[in-house]
């Protein structure tokens, strides 16, 4: 937790960069704010909490850490940035969908701290599986193109296979950031055949593919993920929902790589095992390069 709490309201600045996963919120902290840990030290978020908290379910990842996240700030590049590690999550707050005209819990955390932080730019950053045989752990995707691909819970919402669009992607630093992935790359896979690159989404079959579910690409196509984006993960198109609705900010996906295509063998719970043993070996160092990447991004701002 946390030490410091907030019942007010996130401080204005130029970029908002949000995560979820406690792997995801320690690899963002030591590359954006080295010296404060999003675990021990970032300053609890509980802004509307009472209210939002209301919508989701018994033990959702939020409910048990009291807050909707934590955050601390930074100056980089000139830039003043607010770095949010989200305790509210799509894929966790709540199993069933809303009434008609009402909201999920994390669309109503998301268009608060969008409208608190009014930066110029929000990022979405965090680990993500691969889809297709050209990934391999540690690449990182950037996208303004997200898109839902609802199988379970919410596969009868108007938005369930919507994609969502925004502008370009500043480039301007990426060779330098993959200069500095050389820093990290004993922690990522030995059998990796290369050095982690950066896809630059342009099309929708680049995608960020958000699911309803815990879906990841095997050999097969199970999950039917293949030519629908480049990976998969639990949240990036609600904020290209709510940005649809509101006057918000430019926003990019950012996705690291952490746990590739898995081979259709044994059962499909034995490949979801395997799929989270490569998560739980480098999730946190595959995130990293996303951490990079942001740097770059909010520097190139």
């Amino acid at each position: 937790m946390a030490r410091k709490g907030t019942a007010g309201a996130l401080p204005k600045a130029d970029v908002l960069v949000v995560t979820w996963t406690v792997d995801e919120g320690h690899a963002l902290s030591r590359v954006l704010t080295p010296g404060k840990d999003s675990r021990n030290d970032y300053v609890a978020y509980r802004h509307n909490f009472a209210r939002i908290s209301k919508k989701m379910r018994k033990g959702c990842p939020a409910l048990e850490a009291g807050r909707l996240g934590a955050y601390w700030t930074a100056s980089i590049a000139g830039k003043k940035v607010v770095i949010f590690k989200s305790d509210s999550h799509l894929s966790q707050d709540v199993k069933k969908a809303p009434k008609p005209g009402e909201t999920l819990p994390n669309e109503d955390v998301w268009r608060q701290i969008v409208a608190e932080v009014n930066p110029r730019l929000v990022i979405t950053t965090g680990t993500a599986g691969g889809i297709g045989t050209a990934c391999e752990v540690g690449d990182v995707v950037v996208s303004r193109i997200v898109r839902f691909d609802c199988q379970s819970w919410l596969k009868k919402e108007p938005f369930a296979a919507a994609t969502y669009r925004d502008g370009p992607v500043r480039t301007k630093y990426f060779s330098k950031a993959r200069v500095l992935f050389k820093a990290n790359s004993d922690r990522l896979p030995p059998d990796n055949a290369r050095p982690p690159k950066i896809v630059v989404a342009t099309s929708d079959a680049q995608a960020v593919l958000t699911t309803d579910f815990f879906g990841f690409d095997t050999s097969d196509n199970h999950w039917k993920l293949q030519g629908l984006g480049s990976v998969c993960e639990m949240g990036d198109a609600v904020l290209g929902r709510i940005r649809d609705g509101m006057a918000t900010p430019q926003w990019v996906a950012v996705r690291n790589v952490s746990d590739p295509q898995i081979k259709a063998e044994g059962t499909r719970k034995d490949q979801a095992h395997v799929a989270g043993q490569i998560y739980k070996g480098f999730g946190r160092w595959s995130s990293v390069c996303s951490g990079i990447v942001c740097w770059a991004l909010i520097a190139a701002l």
